[in-house]
């Protein structure tokens, strides 16, 4: 089905962490984090060709033992200031001048999402492709909607986010909202390039559940995403 396109997964797992010390090679469900991404990229049938971009040479060793293409990332672009942006710019350069930027996608791929599998990959492309998408991203619903929100003013006093009216309004009469969840984001070099980030207005939304939409941030998530994979695995 997306044949006439080329997708490359790309895995930025840089070595250091703010929140949690080592965080891509910490062990869950007895692998480390970024294995559960490497393996879930490589089982994917639509993506052509994985690379991983690190500065932590223990993860690109393990990307090279698992047919992963290596990119040694500059210590510049792997700090807690370097964004991800810098990571996709860097991944771009070292790519051939004459690849088709227009049917070339990138499928950027977090570790920090493990819960994240080949399954929602592949359905996530094909849903671009039949949708004749440029790009695309992953989201889950919002349990409290943000039209209910408020913001502190400079005098201490509360002030609606949106109009006034919406945060009076019945939860059910208020459209649904999502807010991406790190798991997919997928678009076009051309797209990137032109927008001179991650697109984001008019992307494609590709609805995840809360449980696959696990972000691995602190110990904490660590420990619910190692529990609900041991209760996934006694189940089946």
């Amino acid at each position: 089905m997306a044949s006439k396109y080329f997708f490359i997964g790309l895995i930025p797992a840089r070595k250091g962490s703010k929140g949690l010390k080592n965080k891509n090679i910490l062990s869950l469900n007895n692998k480390p984090l970024v294995q559960h991404t490497f393996e879930a990229a490589n089982s994917s049938s639509c993506i052509d060709e994985v690379w991983a971009s690190s500065d932590d040479l223990t993860i690109l060793s393990l990307a090279n033992s698992m047919n992963i293409k290596d990119l040694k990332r500059p210590k510049k672009f792997a700090t807690d200031q370097s964004s991800s942006v810098d990571v996709v710019n860097h991944f771009i350069d070292s790519l051939p001048d004459n690849l088709n930027h227009e049917k070339t996608y990138i499928v950027y791929l977090q570790p920090t999402s493990p819960l994240r599998d080949s399954s929602h990959i592949d359905e996530a492309i094909n849903q671009l492709i039949e949708h004749k998408n440029k790009s695309l991203i992953s989201v889950m619903r919002l349990r409290k909607s943000p039209f209910k929100s408020f913001v502190i003013s400079e005098s201490g006093n509360l002030q609606s986010l949106f109009n006034e009216q919406l945060s009076n309004a019945r939860r059910q009469d208020l459209q649904d909202t999502y807010v991406p969840n790190g798991a997919i984001y997928i678009f076009t070099i051309a797209e990137f390039l032109t927008r001179k980030g991650f697109p984001s207005n008019g992307s494609l939304p590709f609805i995840m559940s809360p449980n696959d939409s696990i972000d691995i941030d602190d110990k904490e998530d660590l420990e619910i995403a190692d529990n609900f994979l041991k209760a996934t695995a006694l189940n089946q």
